[in-house]
């Protein structure tokens, strides 16, 4: 038992303030019990934070701001490199990446081909919401972004007020990504991104 929390402790007093730590990440020192145990006993001596189940933060502090938490993005592709599985924002999450809303999702969701799970973080949830390979085909993140607008907004709802601030970001795509991954797209998507980015 102390050889597995030594080995733990030390993993955990190399890494960076600010690190993600995940239980699983010290399976090859013991067993899951005496993990959880040295876990509970370093938040419990505030050297590591709790954020959700089974997953904790090195706590990095700022004197104004105190404990500085992860962003969702980040949780998420930490989450991601965990199960070794893509992810993708969706819905309103895509339309506050792209600067099209100012409120913050409270309960982002993700398109994932790894295991569809929510993590609770206090009072916010992450949602991994399984999908087919062929929802990862565009790769390009700022052309999967445009693309989950779009969708999240809806064909009858696409007002010029919408296609006038989302152009800023369609003027930003390469020729090549919307040559090789636009045809990925709904029909009606291709064609208002066509459209708006020929006006450059």
């Amino acid at each position: 038992m102390e050889s597995i929390a030594w080995k733990i402790e030390n993993a955990i007093s190399k890494s960076t303030k600010g690190k993600i730590f995940f239980a699983e990440d010290f399976v090859r020192f013991g067993s899951s019990d005496n993990i959880r145990q040295i876990l509970f006993r370093l938040e419990q001596e505030g050297r590591i934070e709790r954020i959700a189940h089974g997953i904790y933060l090195k706590p990095k502090t700022d004197k104004l701001l105190g404990t500085l938490y992860p962003t969702v993005e980040e949780l998420g592709q930490e989450i991601a490199r965990r199960d070794k599985a893509r992810i993708a924002p969706t819905g309103v999450f895509a339309l506050y990446q792209l600067g099209l809303t100012t409120q913050i999702p409270l309960n982002p969701v993700y398109l994932t081909d790894g295991a569809p799970r929510d993590i609770k973080i206090g009072k916010r949830k992450i949602k991994f919401k399984r999908t087919v390979p062929k929802s990862f085909a565009i790769k390009d993140p700022l052309l999967h972004l445009v693309v989950q607008a779009f969708k999240e907004i809806g064909q009858k709802n696409t007002s010029p007020l919408f296609l006038n601030k989302i152009q800023k970001s369609i003027l930003k795509l390469d020729q090549k990504v919307l040559d090789s991954q636009l045809r990925f797209a709904p029909v009606w998507i291709q064609k208002q991104i066509i459209n708006l980015y020929n006006q450059k």
